[in-house]
């Protein structure tokens, strides 16, 4: 399935390749190969993991850089379409799906936002296969952008009236960190709206801060 809202990709560089053709040296190496679009999952210690961004993702980094100056700069249609061709091309690059989530966002484009985030989500959970049972630190390497898809996902099914589907995906990320605290905050807030009955028309869609510190190293 294409990413929502995709354009016809620029021609692909050679496997393994950055940019004008050269090896790229941040390339993983020596790891099992995994099907394409999905993504490694490095343990961490114990029954901790984490989810690792695909050798594409490291490729692609200045293209990113580029398309947050873009943003900064006040082009985010330019930078829209950059980043189209880059999930075009890279299609587990998770950050690239949540900055076109983000975007949608800042056009009210909620269904639009939803299938972004949505497809990030999906993508980390096929990765981490049904029968996945492990925690996923929040902090750590690519679990960052897996917690932002979900969140944002889960905000856009609660804004729309479907609030037990967001219900159960902020359920589902808490089991995969029970710390991480923006989802135990959200899953707080949907309990006391409905004890309450004072339901907002919209809960908040965009973290504040998308850092999240909730790692323990």
């Amino acid at each position: 399935m294409p990413p929502p809202g995709k354009k016809p990709q620029r021609p692909n560089r050679p496997e393994g390749a950055g940019k004008g053709g050269r090896p790229s040296v941040n390339r993983p190496r020596g790891k099992a190969p995994v099907a394409p679009g999905l993504l490694r999952v490095r343990r961490v210690d114990g029954n901790r993991y984490a989810l690792l961004p695909p050798a594409c993702a490291f490729e692609r980094e200045e293209d990113l850089d580029e398309v947050r100056k873009m943003i900064a700069g006040g082009e985010p249609e330019i930078a829209r379409d950059e980043l189209l061709y880059l999930v075009a091309d890279c299609r587990g690059f998770l950050e690239a799906h949540n900055l076109l989530g983000q975007l949608a966002l800042e056009d009210e484009d909620i269904a639009l936002a939803r299938g972004h985030f949505g497809f990030a989500y999906e993508i980390a959970l096929q990765s981490l296969g049904s029968a996945f049972q492990g925690i996923l630190p929040a902090g750590r390497e690519y679990n960052r952008e897996f917690f932002l898809a979900g969140r944002g996902v889960a905000r856009c099914l609660i804004s729309r009236g479907k609030r037990e589907e967001g219900r159960e995906i902020l359920k589902k990320m808490a089991k995969f960190d029970p710390r991480e605290p923006d989802v135990k905050a959200l899953l707080d807030e949907l309990d006391e709206q409905d004890r309450t009955g004072n339901l907002p028309p919209v809960v908040p869609l965009v973290d504040e801060d998308d850092d999240d510190d909730s790692d323990d190293e």
